[in-house]
């Protein structure tokens, strides 16, 4: 099972009361559903590809709806052979369209959420909206998986007018929804941000997938710094061990021309340090002087490193 679907499938598994169960099919039909005249008979069709979601949707439909409701499930001919699970609505639609505040009553989509109820508390109206958002998410909704490192959160929609509400809605919340047109009867509402999206499967209370998409981030955040660090640590190693084999190249020429008695005794003691040590750091050079009794600091060393390569560079070979 997708991440998409196992968010949409814990959103509809929550138990909805009556405003709320209105308000999330109201976003769930308005955007999935098919309206069909067929013989003078109105009919309502909603598909789905998961079971549990058109179980859920049926019992929603059911409480709500007087009319003749039936279900049935095709499946296609590819390799994956995938199942739609398929609600039709026979009866009195356009009725039970206005009842949610779908049509108006010139029968005109409205795609402005309005809630049956007139609300005044803003909590209670914010738990309308999220039921609404979520049920079309269930619809038109898609994110992807934690585990892949492109976040992405969208909303398909068939008008720009559904788009540019949404967008300004959700907005309000502290969203930063952009919108893309991909052709002329699809725009896409999306963000990429993982805050948002996180933040987004909590406005529509998916909690678990808030959860799934956390713990899979912070791995991946952990893992990251994890390999940084080892980068880093390599990248010092080639540095320090690049650093030694300079400077005993510079050893080697002072050496070369009998002129190491033109260095003081802790200098010396340093080259000879360095020819045993190639791949020491500064500080393991210090530590390693300090241990034979001479008292230095790792500036002093680095002093001295100087010292030694002003006199090498007298010196051709």
């Amino acid at each position: 099972m997708s991440f998409a679907l196992a968010v949409k499938e814990e959103v509809i598994s929550h138990t909805f009361d009556d405003e709320l169960g209105k308000a999330f099919l109201a976003g769930f039909i308005k955007y999935n559903g098919d309206l069909i005249w067929n013989s003078g008979n109105e009919k309502l069709k909603l598909t789905s590809i998961s079971n549990k979601i058109a179980r859920s949707i049926f019992g929603l439909c059911k409480k709500m709806f007087d009319g003749h409701i039936e279900i049935s499930v095709s499946q296609t001919q590819t390799l994956k052979q995938n199942k739609t699970f398929q609600i039709t609505l026979i009866g009195k639609i356009s009725k039970f369209l206005k009842l949610l505040n779908i049509w108006d009553e010139n029968g005109i989509k409205v795609i402005e959420f309005k809630p049956l109820k007139q609300q005044n508390n803003k909590e209670e109206l914010t738990k309308l909206k999220r039921a609404y958002m979520a049920g079309v998410f269930v619809a038109v909704g898609s994110v992807n998986s934690p585990e892949t490192t492109n976040y992405h959160l969208e909303l398909q929609f068939k008008d720009e007018e559904s788009a540019a509400y949404v967008i300004a809605l959700m907005n309000k919340y502290g969203f930063d929804f952009k919108i893309l047109k991909r052709n002329e009867k699809l725009f896409i509402c999306y963000i990429k941000k993982a805050i948002m999206v996180s933040d987004f499967l909590k406005f529509i209370d998916a909690y678990q997938a808030v959860m799934n998409f956390e713990n899979e981030r912070i791995m991946r955040d952990v893992s990251n710094n994890v390999n940084r660090v080892n980068n880093i640590d390599i990248s010092n190693e080639k540095k320090t061990l690049s650093a030694g084999l300079k400077q005993i190249d510079q050893i080697s020429k002072i050496q070369a021309n009998l002129a190491t008695k033109r260095l003081s005794e802790k200098a010396a003691y340093l080259c000879d340090l360095r020819i045993q040590n190639p791949n020491a750091s500064y500080a393991e050079l210090t530590e390693l002087m300090n241990e034979n009794g001479y008292k230095i600091t790792k500036s002093g060393v680095s002093n001295l490193f100087k010292i030694i390569e002003k006199l090498s560079l007298e010196f051709k070979v």
